[in-house]
């Protein structure tokens, strides 16, 4: 009977130990997910950059030329719009090859990033 009742101690003890140690990691963890803390830590620290980086940003937003979208007025048959020639992209060699392309490489890449995320700690 004793050693039932120090069986079953030692494992009490083995999970009180497991659960501090998961504890400690757990919050460990929350610290190095606290993003909000982080970045305003990073903005106190580094403001000048910071507002550099963003002023850089708008200025190359605002000379980004201005998407306008053409609009053709030609009617086919029984009033339907037709598409401007040379704008289909689907029907020509050049797309049918980057689709079989993009079939055969997509899993590769896939695969090879999987295997790349896999290997990193």
């Amino acid at each position: 009977m004793a050693s039932v009742n120090d069986a079953k101690r030692r494992i009490v003890e083995e999970l009180e130990k497991t659960r501090g140690d998961l504890a400690g990691a757990s919050a460990v963890l929350r610290e190095q997910l606290n993003f909000h803390r982080r970045f305003s830590i990073t903005w106190q620290k580094h403001r000048w950059v910071w507002l550099t980086v963003v002023a850089m940003f708008g200025w190359i937003l605002s000379r980004l030329p201005r998407r306008t979208k053409k609009i053709y007025l030609e009617k086919g048959k029984g009033g339907a719009r037709v598409r401007p020639p040379g704008k289909s992209l689907s029907g020509t060699i050049a797309a049918q090859l980057w689709l079989v392309a993009w079939s055969v490489a997509k899993p590769v890449l896939t695969a090879y990033l999987a295997k790349k995320m896999a290997k990193e700690p």
